[in-house]
């Protein structure tokens, strides 16, 4: 198979840095919490396609830029919150001068299970799409009072300030769910055990998708049937397993067809597309055109 192009992975926070041209270094290897103000003057004006291994959870009184995770596409400006999640192809494009704060988190620190049995929502942490909300100045002043208290923690990175800046976090995590809560009807309650499978079956979808398409693999690594698998996608998110496995590999696919000019049989052979007709009615069935023709549409339109 031939190696996925053109999308790099950043397995640790100071490399994105370094490639950033930022000022920030972390001194920590599973979270690090900074203000937009200490990247410096030389910070790149664009990144992407990327992914990373890791959550960003960004703020910003000022956020002039445009974000994009796969082919969506967002422009914001002020008093926003935006979250990448592990595993999503990133692009974005800096328009201005941004104040607020970032925290990049790994998910073996923030202990989630501590606190997503609480409720049976917390989709936001496994979305396909981006997270971008719009923050009234009521809500921003409460993530920032909880990003300065991180800070605070940060310089002394005892055992104890560790604790503190994780218990912050999920804080921060119940707060971002009750405001996207309230931007949408409340379903019916999901049973936990399904939750749990449903959400990490889509997790680990974004980490194999591009080598693996069969239901039967991802139930094997969850240590449950395919017919369990099913019917617990099934009362979560109302679609099936294999939809969204195909929904992923078709968002790459698109995703490196309108960033990057990688030839369309190299990108089959990269999703693990064994013949190139395969994937082209893939593509196809997915979206009523060909790769190649939406190539030509996607670039004729810019």
């Amino acid at each position: 198979m031939v190696p996925e192009p053109d999308i790099k992975t950043y397995l640790n926070f100071n490399n994105y840095y370094a490639d950033a041209n930022a000022l920030v270094r972390s001194n920590h290897d599973e979270f690090h919490v900074f203000r937009f103000s200490e990247l410096g003057d030389k910070i790149v004006q664009k990144m992407g396609p990327f992914r990373t291994t890791y959550y960003q959870f960004a703020i910003g009184s000022i956020l002039p830029a445009k974000v994009g995770v796969f082919d969506s596409h967002k422009v914001i400006e002020e008093y926003t919150m935006v979250i990448y999640l592990p595993g999503q192809i990133l692009h974005w494009e800096k328009t201005g001068n941004w104040d607020g704060y970032v925290v990049n988190v790994k998910e073996c620190f923030l202990n989630l299970q501590s606190i997503t049995h609480l409720t049976e929502s917390y989709g936001f942490l496994h979305r396909l799409q981006p997270l971008v909300l719009n923050l009234s100045k009521d809500d921003y002043q409460v993530f920032s009072n909880f990003f300065e208290l991180m800070l605070m923690e940060q310089k002394e990175m005892k055992e104890e300030n560790i604790l503190v800046i994780r218990n912050l976090l999920q804080i921060i995590i119940v707060f971002v769910n009750r405001i996207v809560s309230r931007m949408k009807t409340t379903g019916s309650f999901v049973e936990l055990q399904y939750q749990k499978i449903a959400t990490r079956f889509k997790s680990l979808v974004f980490e194999h998708y591009h080598n693996n398409k069969m239901v039967a693999y991802y139930a094997s690594l969850l240590g449950v049937t395919p017919a369990y698998l099913i019917e617990s996608v099934k009362k979560v998110y109302n679609t099936t397993p294999k939809q969204i496995i195909n929904d992923i590999i078709f968002l790459h696919a698109k995703t490196l067809l309108t960033t990057t000019d990688t030839g369309i049989k190299e990108l089959a052979w990269s999703l693990n597309f064994d013949d190139y007709s395969h994937f082209v009615k893939f593509f196809k069935k997915m979206s009523g055109v060909t790769p190649a023709e939406y190539r030509r549409h996607f670039s004729s339109s810019d």
